[in-house]
């Protein structure tokens, strides 16, 4: 008995060696999930991401030979997430950066019966096009107001078709197909992709970064404090730390007395306000031992130091729960940055 080798069509060995050699090019290999994902979608996400990066469809088959044919160090670990409607992404970004856009641009599709609703899907106001017959008849029995103007029907305002979370009936979807309206999105989603030797999946990539920057920022913020309080310099709190000790160390000068002639205004400021205390005091028993003038300061500089404390005063008052709930906020904030 004689065993004949089956002989690999020409284009299947072409396909291969362009994709691996895609793979051997780029920065970044990624596998999206293509499932229900039309050629019309496809196309306009193709387009949105044209210049950043390269989507390439082949058979399964033909991507893990790819894959193997590779000389990238740890791509194989790619291999077992050829699974399913899948296809390649070919890029040079950062895999975030790429899951972030694939996020964000995402495809208009039509409505299919069956399917849940993600938002309120809305028919507007609209000319159809369609002359009166039947079809007036439809889109009462659906509850989208309507009326002939001009021998053709009117969808007179605006109107939530199905509500979020709802089902999607086939009499709606076929509805909304006619009337040329696509209220579904298509996503590409990244399953998994490899760079610089590794392969990351797709809970990787499920990162809030609004939330991320937030919490980074307020850990830099402890982080700073941190610095300051315990006196550990490092480049960008050093300037901080030693504006800090120079604004301790006027205090103390003032505080003991040690008189240095740089902080001649502190102290002759510091003096002039003890001494209308002193004669604010001695006036509050005996008016007459203080003269008019000098009574006058006195009474105005604690006019104006009374103002500032009963408006701090008051603002404390009127807002108690404002600042526990920011100290609650502050707490909930670390605990999450470190878990």
């Amino acid at each position: 008995m004689s065993v004949y080798e089956k002989e690999i069509p020409q284009w299947k060995i072409d396909a291969v060696k362009k994709l691996a050699s895609n793979i051997d090019k780029s920065e970044m290999i990624g596998l999206v999930n293509v499932e229900s994902v039309g050629a019309k979608q496809l196309q306009g996400i193709r387009d949105s991401l044209r210049g950043s990066a390269k989507i390439k469809m082949a058979r399964n088959t033909l991507m893990i030979r790819a894959i193997e044919a590779s000389k990238k160090k740890g791509i194989k670990q790619l291999e077992e997430y050829v699974q399913g409607p899948v296809a390649f992404v070919f890029s040079d970004e950062d895999p975030f950066v790429l899951s972030k856009f694939l996020s964000d641009n995402k495809a208009a599709a039509p409505a299919k019966g069956g399917q849940i609703a993600p938002k309120d899907i809305i028919i507007p106001e609209m000319n159809t096009g369609v002359a009166p017959g039947p079809f007036i008849s439809e889109l009462a029995g659906l509850k989208i107001p309507s009326r002939v103007r001009g021998g053709v029907i009117h969808i007179t305002e605006d109107t939530v078709a199905v509500e979020a979370g709802e089902v999607i009936s086939n009499a709606m979807a076929q509805m909304l197909s006619r009337l040329g309206l696509e209220p579904m999105e298509l996503q590409l989603k990244l399953i998994a992709a490899y760079t610089d030797g590794d392969v990351l999946t797709a809970k990787t990539f499920e990162v809030d970064l609004e939330k991320l920057f937030k919490e980074v920022l307020l850990g830099h913020q402890y982080a700073v404090n941190l610095s300051i309080n315990t006196g550990v310099p490092t480049v960008e709190t050093a300037p901080l730390i030693i504006a800090k000790a120079n604004m301790e160390a006027k205090s103390l000068t003032l505080n003991i007395g040690f008189f240095v002639p740089e902080m001649l205004n502190e102290f002759l400021a510091k003096a002039n306000s003890e001494s209308l205390a002193l004669a604010s005091a001695v006036a509050a028993k005996d008016p007459e031992a203080i003269p008019s003038e000098i009574l006058s300061q006195a009474q105005a500089a604690a006019a104006s130091a009374v103002a500032p404390q009963e408006a701090e005063a008051a603002t404390t008052e009127e807002e108690p729960e404002e600042e526990e709930e920011e100290e609650e906020e502050e707490v909930a904030g670390m605990g999450s940055l470190f878990g």
